[in-house]
């Protein structure tokens, strides 16, 4: 699946002026990032709704951008429509990486709050430049605290990674 994917996000990627890049890398970031756009996935999953229908939902989540809503004609042609939740996430990837911007992947046990995500900007727009993206993952694993991943670096503030550390001090 990550190959059709990759298809439709150079293909997005070729067809935009390379001004409106970063305005839709933002524009899908968010979207990504909101939670109540996950439920969409079950909508263009969903069998016993009309191929319209969904076409409207996904050309309302784009907005008024004739360049996005003739990618979503042409998902909503091709039956993909489907894929949309996942090509969101993996065009922001893909651009990315072709603009060598490529994000900082911030890991937490669960949706961070608003003044989580100030402070992980700030930090990110100070040390690595304030156009980096930044995604967010949600680990429920974790039992806590924030793992940043850039490129080859890794900084690593979870409760684990703490509890890790005390273990190995007192078993040596």
């Amino acid at each position: 699946m990550s190959k059709l994917l990759e298809v439709y996000s150079k293909g997005l990627y070729d067809s935009l002026n390379k001004e409106n890049v970063t305005d839709v890398v933002e524009h899908f970031q968010n979207i990504s990032n909101d939670t109540s756009v996950h439920g969409l996935a079950d909508l263009f999953k969903n069998k016993t709704i009309q191929k319209d229908e969904k076409l409207k939902a996904a050309i309302e989540l784009v907005g008024e951008s004739e360049d996005l809503e003739a990618f979503m004609q042409t998902l909503g042609n091709n039956g993909r429509l489907d894929l949309l939740p996942n090509i969101f996430s993996y065009f922001v990837d893909y651009a990315s990486r072709r603009q060598n911007n490529v994000p900082v992947k911030v890991t937490v046990s669960e949706e961070p709050n608003e003044e989580t995500k100030n402070k992980v900007s700030l930090f990110v727009s100070q040390k690595m430049g304030h156009n980096t993206p930044i995604k967010y993952e949600i680990n429920k694993t974790m039992l806590g605290g924030v793992v940043l991943k850039y490129k080859d670096n890794e900084i690593d503030l979870s409760v684990d990674n703490k509890l890790d550390g005390l273990n190995s001090v007192l078993t040596n």
